[in-house]
């Protein structure tokens, strides 16, 4: 922060079990002031102050429209139900703040395009919380990708596993209201993003099968993606996963090859690098440390940084995953094209 520089008063929209991890990081920036926090579960409200006793004289509102009427935040962190982002991202840009938006930024693609649209009307700092853009392993294999060094990328596997359906049974998260989805629009959505943020490229279309496991949501899918350029990916979402999570990236370039793979014990640390590089398999190590999402927020809304996750990111997370769940539903191939109104 520098001198003479004006603190960044903060509400937290939302105050459950993510809104505490972001909140854990928020109020140790310097200059940074958690100023409300917002929830109509006065249980949530409660264990975010047992979390962080330091927030305890914070005020605390039911909703976010009396808060912003009590409050003026400079920003708005929003950690609530994913139906329910649109409305809160768009209130918050309308009362002049900026946001801070977990996954997925929109359930819809003309919802995310519409705040897509009020980022750039605003000139508000507009993040969805893709936290594996600020991960040190994935950095490596997108500067990697950038430096031409494995050549153009023909293929790309994606795979994202976790006990999700045990873990969220009697939840909102399989509530189809509050979700807008399952599996794939929870935890698949910072997958889906990876996949496109590495490609770099634009989805051509996209052919996908879903298993709701006897629940109202999506829990398995597998979808085979074409990029416009030829890349073809293969992206399998499993949410019934016997142990906690597995997370792989297998990337087949024209003149090498890159793997990610998360440790299955340690499922949030950085995951093991494998390279291929002038003929060798390597495992680079001592790999450069990246703020966390909240850090970078901060860091863009005082020009300080570049935003990593901008709404771009967010619209085509939604072009993708509604298109895997409009396979799905028809049972044939379906073009990026018919799913996104203004397209890529």
């Amino acid at each position: 922060m520098q001198e003479g520089q004006a603190n960044i008063r903060v509400a937290m929209v939302g105050c459950g079990a993510v809104a505490r991890w972001h909140a854990s990081t928020l109020y140790r920036i310097p200059g940074v002031e958690i100023v409300a926090l917002v929830d109509p579960s006065q249980e949530n409200l409660n264990a975010m102050v047992k979390w962080i006793p330091q927030l305890s004289n914070v005020p605390t509102f039911s909703g976010p429209e009396e808060m912003f009427k009590a409050i003026g935040p400079d920003a708005v962190e929003i950690c609530t139900p994913h139906t329910l982002h649109h409305e809160h991202v768009v209130m918050a840009l309308e009362h002049g703040a900026h946001v801070l938006c977990e996954k997925p930024l929109a359930c819809s693609v003309e919802h995310a395009q519409d705040i897509k649209q009020r980022a750039q009307d605003t000139g508000k700092v507009v993040m969805v919380s893709y936290q594996r853009r600020l991960d040190p392993g994935y950095n490596y294999i997108k500067n990697v990708i950038t430096s031409g060094e494995i050549g153009d990328i023909q293929t790309i596997s994606v795979i994202c596993c976790q006990a999700w359906k045990k873990g969220t049974t009697g939840t909102w998260r399989q509530n189809p209201e509050l979700s807008g989805g399952g599996m794939l629009m929870d935890s698949g959505s910072h997958l889906a993003d990876v996949l496109l943020w590495l490609t770099s490229q634009p989805v051509e279309s996209v052919y996908a099968t879903v298993d709701n496991c006897d629940t109202p949501v999506d829990i398995n899918s597998t979808s085979t993606i074409k990029f416009t350029n030829g890349t073809q990916a293969q992206f399998t979402v499993n949410g019934n996963l016997p142990i906690t999570w597995i997370e792989e990236v297998l990337i087949i370039g024209t003149e090498g090859i890159l793997k990610y793979e998360s440790d299955p014990q340690h499922p949030w640390r950085t995951g093991r690098i494998t390279h291929s590089k002038d003929g060798n398999l390597i495992q680079p190590l001592r790999l450069q440390m990246y703020s966390s999402p909240d850090e970078a927020w901060i860091a863009a809304i005082r020009g300080e940084g570049e935003n990593p996750s901008p709404p771009d990111a967010g619209v085509r997370v939604a072009e993708l995953t509604n298109a895997i769940y409009e396979s799905a539903r028809t049972g044939q191939a379906v073009k990026i094209s018919d799913i996104s109104p203004v397209g890529q």
